[in-house]
């Protein structure tokens, strides 16, 4: 019995007074070797960080996500370096990318990629004769933009460059109150372009404080602040492998679009050229064509009615007019055409209470106004959608935008903005 008590006592290992200070002196010298590594382990990011900043050099534009920001920035860079610098740029959500994408490619007759091509040439072409002189044109239109979206890019491109193009912003009630909108720093866009303009936020009255937060310590870090950098690295390297051993260029994979809706619901966005192709427009393909009504998306967008989000887009509709004027750029405000039976799905009074904002806006900032929207200008059968135009529709479109530009021009309007119209 006693040899087993013995043994018991011998596995519990009862601390003695000579056991517990050899203890304490075990965990004198742990702690004293963790704080080694640990001052070891600062130290090394320090010198990362020193050395990083010195020798790592990158291209802000750069992504390691390719969104519609990132390509349509990339063309605006190349713009700028070409020998004729646009001078008129449009703004606007997906009803403005139809107008430019279809519009051309029914003009030219042929396919267009919709991630590449950011140019009007229709409207090129049309507003040079109308006008005796030059015209060049980039779009920053987008699917899905917000007014806070269009703020966002205008101040980290248009608004840096040397000339002063004249800024065409298409704009329709669901870029004010989208109701399933919330935070206008959680966008692809805003995000995208935070990166452009680090260690500034391009929104930076949108930020709450954790990622207020974050962005200090991206401040004070350099190696966290370059983290997407790293990335650029890591995807650069790991498709030239890839593209190595199979032989295959990456921006030739086309994703199956069911598939690409939901990656893109779950993972940054991400568009790669050739996924987005549009085609000409044909009176005889579209009258076999399905009518695509898209009014229960727009029913989700519209209701309920959200005055916080209309407030907030508001007030960044007036931040970028502001600056607009403020920098000498002239701008046309264009209320988009729409078929009724869009507008029809918003809240009684809420479409006047849209129209009569944006109209106070460009009064107040001396914008050009004008309102396509009105019965008689645009008929059901120049749009795809009860809120998209097709091809024709698109350059009808342009067509006017360019005859009012031409009556401004005419009438001394846009006289003393120091732009090339």
């Amino acid at each position: 019995m006693r040899a087993i008590i013995l043994r018991l006592l011998e596995t519990l290992k009862l601390p003695s007074e000579n056991s517990s200070q050899q203890d304490s002196t075990k965990k004198q010298g742990k702690h004293s070797w963790l704080s080694s590594y640990v001052l070891l382990a600062g130290l090394a990011v320090a010198v990362a960080n020193v050395a990083a900043f010195a020798a790592f050099k990158t291209d802000p534009l750069d992504s390691p996500n390719h969104c519609w920001a990132y390509w349509t920035a990339k063309d605006w860079q190349a713009a700028q370096q070409s020998q004729q610098k646009p001078n008129t740029v449009f703004f606007g959500s997906s009803l403005m990318v139809a107008v430019v994408n279809d519009g051309d490619s029914s003009f030219l007759q042929k396919p267009l990629d919709a991630v590449k091509n950011h140019r009007s040439k229709y409207f090129e072409t049309y507003a040079g004769k109308l006008l005796g002189k030059p015209i060049s044109t980039h779009s920053f239109a987008i699917g899905g933009q917000m007014a806070s979206d269009a703020c966002a890019l205008f101040r980290a491109l248009p608004a840096k460059a040397d000339g002063r193009p004249v800024l065409v912003w298409g704009v329709a009630p669901r870029d004010l109150v989208d109701s399933s909108f919330s935070d206008p720093a959680s966008t692809e866009t805003v995000r995208y372009l935070d990166k452009v303009t680090y260690p500034q936020d391009v929104l930076p009255e949108s930020k709450r404080v954790w990622k207020q937060l974050e962005r200090q310590i991206e401040r004070s870090i350099y190696l966290y602040g370059k983290r997407a950098d790293f990335q650029i690295v890591e995807r650069n390297l790991a498709e030239n492998i890839i593209e190595r051993l199979t032989g295959t260029t990456f921006n030739t994979i086309k994703a199956p679009q069911p598939l690409l809706k939901i990656a893109m619901a779950e993972q940054p966005e991400e568009n790669s050229p050739g996924q987005w192709i549009v085609s000409p427009y044909s009176q005889k393909a579209a009258q076999h064509a399905l009518w695509n009504d898209n009014s229960e998306e727009y029913s989700m967008r519209y209701r309920p009615f959200k005055p916080k989000v209309f407030n907030n887009q508001s007030q960044y509709m007036d931040k970028l007019l502001q600056q607009a004027q403020k920098m000498g750029f002239s701008v046309v405000l264009v209320n988009m055409p729409l078929m009724k039976q869009n507008t029809d799905l918003l809240p009684a009074g809420i479409y006047d209470k849209y129209l009569s904002r944006v109209e106070e806006l460009a009064h107040k900032n001396n914008a050009y106004f004008v309102d396509f929207n009105k019965p008689g200008i645009f008929c059901r059968e120049d749009f795809c959608d009860p809120v998209h135009l097709h091809g024709l529709g698109a350059q009808k479109f342009l067509r006017k935008v360019a005859e009012h530009i031409d009556k401004l021009c005419k009438t001394h309007a846009l006289a003393g903005k120091d732009q090339p119209l």
